[in-house]
């Protein structure tokens, strides 16, 4: 899994389909001539205090090292609502599948796995 830090990525993001969930949103650009994932996340100083940002990227990444070899090739842009400074590790999950479902961005195999 590599981060989208290139201005062609974001520029690839703004053409990408956004999702809404109740503590995440997502915007997804699939491509199929990158050879995994590629993610990035948003979240404001109006999310919490840095420790508080820093543990919610902790979990989204963790979230999505746990399923990249499922995810569909693509840039991935996840951000975070101000609900979302305090939540776990399950919850955060549950909602990030719930938007990779949405998105079609999950192999059949990862569709098998919740």
């Amino acid at each position: 899994m590599d981060s989208c830090r290139s201005r062609a990525d974001f520029a690839a993001l703004r053409r990408g389909r956004r999702f809404d969930s109740e503590l995440l949103w997502m915007t997804f650009a699939a491509d199929r001539g990158l050879s995994g994932p590629r993610v990035a996340f948003a979240l404001s100083r109006h999310r919490g205090t840095a420790v508080q940002r820093n543990r919610v990227r902790r979990r989204l990444r963790a979230v999505f090292c746990e399923l990249a070899i499922d995810l569909a090739p693509g840039r991935y842009l996840v951000g975070v609502r101000a609900a979302a400074s305090a939540v776990t590790y399950q919850r955060a999950r549950a909602e990030l599948m719930r938007l990779l479902l949405a998105a079609e961005a999950l192999s059949d195999r990862g569709n098998q796995r919740l």
